[in-house]
């Protein structure tokens, strides 16, 4: 098995920066429009440290599984690249913390961690399962345990504190004791601090150097649990620590709590609990799902053919377990994952159209998932999919969940058909929600008279003003050359864009 170094290894300082950079500067949960690629190459041509002053931030919102949103970021470009720059000159110091706090470990305890992907170049993922590198240690370290204790951190992202990248790599007396901003741990804290306005409280949520940084306290905080005997795993900031008795799990409970206050964060009690074993190694439901017996089928191709009796059955067994597990929306993630794999004829594939239309509208965070595992696989008629954006934009409006008027319009992008929404500017503008502007000006650029894009070009000017850094990419890709400054002008001037081609 590979070690968390082993891991690091494979990563080179070079890579670290690009990866970071061209891949992770936008969170996966936004619509798939966006690139920073050629802002990538063009920060290449220039010298390090851009513009050192604290920079605002770009805010979305994401649907969770809980019907509940997730507050995302995207941060100002070129404060994003100091902070990936300054992890990328000091990778070699970063990968000699994660020796040192991993190589006593008798397994992987990080279970999603930096690695260089296959086929991809980003460097997290966040459901990332690979049993054959990272083995599975619950198998070993349950032989002997009676109980296990769950735990996560209170706000992970939002709560770490920047002074507190210093503390886990060189030490709290020591960095306490060298504050001079020309070293580099006190580097990192400074670019840190400066994609977040200046602020020393939170990472941003979305860009992957966030995912580094987190690491980078939470291994130190790993080291001395371990040094505890405690044997658990983490997956980012869940723990699921195994022991013999209940006592043990109180233990773990205090002694995390303690840990994380070294670094200001704490424990969320609220989701803390002690578990008999033996326990399921995955829920109930997934195993469920996955032994369903789709009786009657057929092949086409590679694929299993699912008719319309089947898929019925199949849906209803889906909403039967939803109601016995409190209606927990990951039931219908799983299964539309499910039948991405499945050959649906006319008759069947018309009856699931129909299911998902309905449930999306009931779990809007249903809507990330089905450009790639309902519309593309199924290939889904564009027709039937522009029904399904306008009421998916119709509920965005309602609720004023821009996530889904963003995806309606994107959708209408990527598969070529009118909204037929005659409102969209007007309720782009109003929303005062970057993501969802940007994207119906590049719909009304591709359908409208460019005299009908003045008004996005009068607010980007006003924004300009007042708020640049909350509103950058939205500026920077609806105004030309000469309104803008700077970098900015610069790539404008040459061209360069962070919108994907065909949008």
């Amino acid at each position: 098995m590979k070690t968390y170094l082993d891991y690091c290894n494979e990563i080179t300082s070079i890579e670290l920066y690009d990866r970071l950079v061209g891949c992770g500067l936008f969170a996966e949960k936004i619509p798939n429009f966006l690139t920073s690629q050629e802002f990538l190459d063009f920060t290449r041509t220039l010298t390090f440290p851009f513009e050192e002053k604290p920079k605002d931030y770009i805010r979305y919102s994401n649907m969770r599984n809980i019907n509940i949103p997730r507050p995302l970021s995207i941060p100002e470009p070129f404060a994003y690249s100091n902070q990936c720059k300054t992890l990328s000159d000091n990778w070699d110091k970063i990968k000699k913390h994660f020796e040192d706090k991993t190589q006593n470990d008798d397994f992987k305890i990080s279970r999603i961690h930096i690695r260089k992907m296959i086929d991809k170049c980003n460097l997290f993922e966040m459901n990332y399962k690979n049993f054959s590198k990272d083995g599975e240690p619950e198998q070993n370290i349950v032989i002997k345990s009676r109980y296990i204790a769950n735990a996560d951190i209170s706000n992970c992202f939002p709560s770490i504190y920047s002074h507190s990248i210093p503390w886990a790599l060189v030490g709290k007396s020591f960095a306490k004791s060298n504050r001079a901003s020309a070293l580099w741990f006190n580097k990192l804290d400074f670019h840190t601090r400066n994609i977040k306005h200046g602020e020393t409280n939170g990472v941003l949520i979305g860009p992957h150097a966030s995912n580094l940084i987190s690491e980078i306290i939470l291994v130190a905080i790993d080291h001395e649990l371990s040094l505890r005997g405690f044997k658990y795993i983490r997956n980012v900031d869940d723990y699921s620590c195994y022991v013999n008795s209940y006592e043990e799990s109180e233990r773990f409970f205090i002694t995390l709590s303690e840990e994380l206050k070294k670094y200001e964060l704490s424990l969320n009690t609220k989701k803390s609990q002690i578990l008999s074993l033996p326990q399921a190694t995955v829920k109930n439901w997934v195993t469920k799902l996955n032994h369903f017996n789709f009786n009657n089928t057929y092949r086409v191709g590679h694929r299993e053919a699912v008719r319309v009796k089947e898929l019925k059955g199949f849906i209803d067994f889906c909403i039967e377990l939803m109601i016995d597990e409190n209606f927990d929306g990951s039931i219908i993630n799983y299964a539309i994952k499910i039948l991405s794999n499945k050959h649906l004829g006319f008759n069947a594939k018309d009856y699931y159209l129909k299911q998902i239309h309905h449930l999306v509208l009931l779990y809007p965070y249903l809507i990330h998932l089905l450009e790639v595992n309902l519309f593309d696989p199924h290939k889904i008629d564009k027709n039937k999919i522009k029904e399904i954006a306008k009421d998916i934009y119709e509920y965005g409006q309602q609720k004023r969940f821009f996530e889904a008027c963003s995806y309606a319009v994107y959708w209408s992008l990527r598969y070529d058909f009118d909204l037929d929404i005659s409102s969209l500017k007007e309720d782009s503008i109003k929303s005062e929600d970057c993501i969802f502007m940007l994207i119906s000006y590049l719909y009304h650029k591709k359908t409208k008279a460019k005299s009908y894009l003045q008004e996005y070009k009068d607010i980007a000017k006003k924004l300009k003003i007042d708020d640049f850094d909350r509103y950058w990419l939205y500026i920077y890709e609806v105004l030309p050359w000469p309104e803008l400054a700077g970098n900015y002008r610069i790539m404008k001037k040459n061209k360069l864009t962070f919108i994907k081609s065909g949008f």
